[in-house]
């Protein structure tokens, strides 16, 4: 972005995702957050407290000429009219996932984009997280092997939060919650189409919406993913797993680092066999070296750390300006937000219909 560039930016929503995102765009050069929008009187205060012009409806806002950019963190189910309105009303986008509560409302907004000729994209923001980067790393570069088998999930306890996440009107619920953002880096890790879906959603607290789901898809190269999602889970289980044919690396959770297991280059030597339950067995007789004691690892295999990608979740704004100031492609594209629209809604039709969705539209 051109230090001589000036850009103006209004939040529609100001609760927990519109006060992360002023204090984001307040920390860049050239960027103003410089109002918001807001049905609810006490974020209005919160807002004008922090130095921002309170809006009193949307018109008013997007009537304003000094502004060029609109930031939408408001409930799933306004992204789509908030949007629309404000490129027709010549302002660029920046808009928070799930873009809209279904693929049929993206390609509206998106071809509205195309006919005003400005920006509209989407928060993808987990795409910067250092977990996904680390194991998008020891995919990308074959650490272990080709990958054969990936899961990827987030586990708590405490239920669907806030109020309007929990009613289907307004677009609440986990698979549009969490489930966008695992879906949409999986399909940036694997390169290739998915060919079948497989999912079941949850609704263990009772809502009308999803408070969690298992999903399975398999791609054209053979690479299978588990995606999970689960808001009633007091023993989460790792936020990832990749497999591959020479070793696995695993991350726990989002305080460890991880570790990657990997074959080293000493010749195998034959398992010894251990009592598994009732039974014995070699072929899953762990690799350690003390079977009574089963702690350390033999020789055939080397622990290494997983590799540590640098990032900064800025990008995304800055990648947004710079592609308004001087042209280029945004780093979240459309194409791809509507390609994990599509999946997640293939997701709810296997759970409804109880059957393996044969997924077309991957491309």
């Amino acid at each position: 972005m051109s230090p001589h560039t000036n850009h103006r930016v209004v939040i529609a929503g100001y609760g927990t995702m519109g006060d992360y995102h002023h204090r984001k765009l307040a920390a860049l050069p050239g960027v103003d957050v410089v109002g918001v929008v807001d049905v609810d009187p006490g974020a209005l205060a919160d807002a004008e407290a922090s130095g921002l012009r309170p809006y009193s409806d949307l018109a008013e806002a997007l009537g304003d000429q000094t502004t060029d950019f609109v930031l939408i963190s408001t409930p799933n189910d306004s992204h789509h009219d908030i949007a629309v309105a404000a490129l027709q009303a010549g302002k660029n986008v920046l808009c928070e996932k799930p873009a809209t509560v279904n693929s049929a409302e993206l390609v509206d907004v998106v071809a509205e984009a195309e006919r005003a000729g400005r920006l509209f994209m989407v928060h993808q923001n987990r795409r910067w997280d250092p977990d996904y980067l680390s194991m998008k790393q020891v995919y990308d570069a074959q650490l272990l092997g080709p990958v054969t088998h990936i899961e990827t999930r987030v586990h708590g306890s405490r239920g669907i939060p806030g109020d309007w996440r929990t009613r289907k009107e307004t677009g609440g619920g986990m698979l549009l919650d969490w489930g966008v953002h695992l879906v949409d880096r999986l399909l940036l890790m694997v390169d290739s189409p998915v060919t079948d879906v497989h999912a079941h959603l949850s609704f263990a607290l009772g809502h009308e919406v999803d408070d969690g789901f298992e999903a399975w898809f398999r791609f054209a190269n053979d690479v299978t993913a588990a995606v999970e999602v689960s808001t009633t889970s007091f023993l989460p289980a790792p936020l990832w797993t990749l497999r591959a044919n020479r070793g696995t690396a695993q991350i726990q959770n989002w305080a460890t680092p991880g570790r990657l297991l990997r074959l080293g280059q000493v010749e195998e030597a034959d398992a010894v066999p251990i009592l598994a339950g009732t039974g014995m067995t070699k072929t899953m007789a762990p690799r350690v070296k003390d079977y009574s004691r089963q702690h350390k690892l033999d020789d055939s295999v080397e622990t290494l750390p997983l590799p540590v990608v640098e990032a900064d979740v800025s990008d995304f704004y800055r990648n947004a300006f710079a592609v308004v100031d001087e042209g280029g492609q945004p780093v979240v594209a459309n194409a791809e937000v509507l390609r994990t629209l599509r999946l997640l809604e293939a997701c709810v039709t296997s759970h409804e219909t109880r059957e393996i969705v044969h997924f077309e539209h991957a491309g």
